[in-house]
């Protein structure tokens, strides 16, 4: 099943309420629950695939389970002039079950995967428990109010609830406040508590919305259930609120969706901005210094240093144009460039200062943020002597799943203090990546920060 696409799982279903009909047509047996079983397993199947929760699954068993009803009855009765008699069910039930499928798949697609993070997400026997019931409720419900959802009933039902303001008004709202009151308590999101929740307000909503029709509230006329009894009332208006539940379930998942995407977007906007910021950070301070090492080289008439300086310039520049669209980059392929830049602050500062890498391989594959090491080495070159008689000590190492960057404190006396801007957008980059921050550690000796590992 994992292979097939959804579009195929949603053909396969409709073929088999086909096959389903047919069959017990022939063997004259109901097709009643083996229908309601299909279709429940289908709309299961596509939710966990899409990766949905126990919330919008349960509400598109519900939703599925009515329209096949509404769609399978009224369309029958369409094609009967059209079908002869032996084929008119099996093929109604195929269409029907397209439908469905197809209307419950383009739900999903518009929500996204994932859509139902800010409610409990379901293992696999909570949703077949949570199936289970509502399929136990289904057909008990079927059984005993079954013979008052005839054609004739159902109409007049809806005539009466859509002819009554105070009955809708009472339908909407109270699904509202059922909503909002179950996002604040959990239980109503475990298994048990969201079917005893549904129910229970199912029950109570669709009473007191019959008793309203019943008694034509706030208005007193006609006499009341002087056209429809309260069974008949209730049955019809406990599946409208279902229907009006669904509807706000629905709603309610397509607005926390787009508000979800909305902070996504952005969080990638900021996290750009904040990209860019680093990198003009970099570059500006190191083309300056570069462009005057460069003319230095160029005044001395070292014609082939400079052209070598050129050629790792350019490499390094290459590199951050590249990588100009990812803020992550192999840790290999950022050593790679750290080494590059440190043979040109070599030509900078010919004595004065080391750097040691010590990094395992096998920290290779991982990501760090494109040039936050670069701007680390430039930070301690800017803000600390660096000399023969006073050298500056770099150490580039692995503890854990960090990157450590340390050196030796003397610092510069004209450097002033320092903004930290670049720390801080380092910082930033990783909690946006990995919702982790950046490790400064600073002594009377030593600064220290600690790269994530991603």
């Amino acid at each position: 099943m994992n292979t097939l696409r959804c579009t195929h799982i949603i053909h396969i279903f409709a073929a088999l309420h086909a096959i389903i009909v047919a069959l017990c047509q022939f063997l004259s047996v109901s097709d009643e629950l083996l229908l309601t079983v299909a279709t429940v397993s289908m709309i299961a199947i596509i939710g966990i695939r899409k990766g949905q929760g126990l919330g919008i699954i349960a509400a598109s068993v519900i939703a599925g389970n009515i329209l096949g009803f509404v769609i399978g009855t009224y369309g029958a009765q369409w094609l009967a002039g059209v079908l002869p008699p032996y084929a008119l069910h099996p093929i109604t039930s195929l269409i029907t079950t397209e439908i469905i499928g197809f209307g419950i798949l383009l739900l999903y697609n518009s929500l996204g995967g994932g859509s139902s993070r800010n409610m409990w997400v379901p293992d696999m026997f909570s949703i077949v428990l949570t199936i289970g019931v509502l399929l136990i409720v289904r057909l008990v419900y079927s059984k005993i109010f079954g013979n008052m959802l005839s054609e004739e009933a159902v109409n007049l039902s809806i005539k009466l609830i859509l002819g009554n303001s105070l009955a809708i008004i009472v339908l909407i709202c109270c699904n509202i406040i059922y909503l909002i009151v179950s996002h604040h308590y959990n239980w109503l999101s475990t298994p048990v508590g969201y079917i005893v929740g549904i129910i229970t307000e199912s029950v109570a909503i669709a009473a007191l919305t019959a008793v309203i029709i019943g008694y034509n509230l706030p208005f007193g006329t006609p006499t009341p259930y002087q056209q429809a009894t309260f069974i008949q009332l209730f049955s019809i208006t406990f599946i409208a609120n279902l229907i009006v539940y669904v509807v706000m379930v629905m709603l309610s998942y397509v607005y926390q969706t787009r508000t979800r995407i909305e902070k996504e977007q952005e969080k990638r906007r900021l996290a750009q901005f904040q990209y860019n910021i680093l990198k003009q950070q970099v570059n500006p301070h190191f083309l300056f210094n570069s462009l005057n090492i460069l003319n230095g080289l160029i005044e001395e008439g070292k014609n082939d240093d400079a052209c070598e300086y050129v050629r790792k310039l350019a490499s390094l520049y290459r590199y951050m144009l590249q990588n100009e669209d990812e803020h992550l980059v192999r840790l290999s392929d950022e050593l790679a460039f750290i080494e590059q830049y440190i043979d040109l602050l070599k030509v900078r500062f010919p004595n004065g200062f080391s750097v040691n890498v010590d990094i395992d391989e096998r920290y290779n594959g991982r990501f760090v943020v494109q040039c936050s090491i670069q701007v680390l080495i430039e930070n301690a070159f800017k803000h600390n002597i660096v000399r023969a008689e006073q050298p500056l000590n770099i150490d580039i190492c692995t503890e854990g799943d960090e990157i450590v960057v340390r050196n030796n404190l003397q610092p510069k006396a004209s450097s002033g203090d320092s903004t930290k801007v670049g720390l801080q957008n380092i910082s930033k980059q990783y909690i946006t990546a990995i919702g982790k921050e950046i490790t400064i550690t600073k002594s009377d000796t030593i600064f220290e920060v600690k790269l994530p590992l991603i």
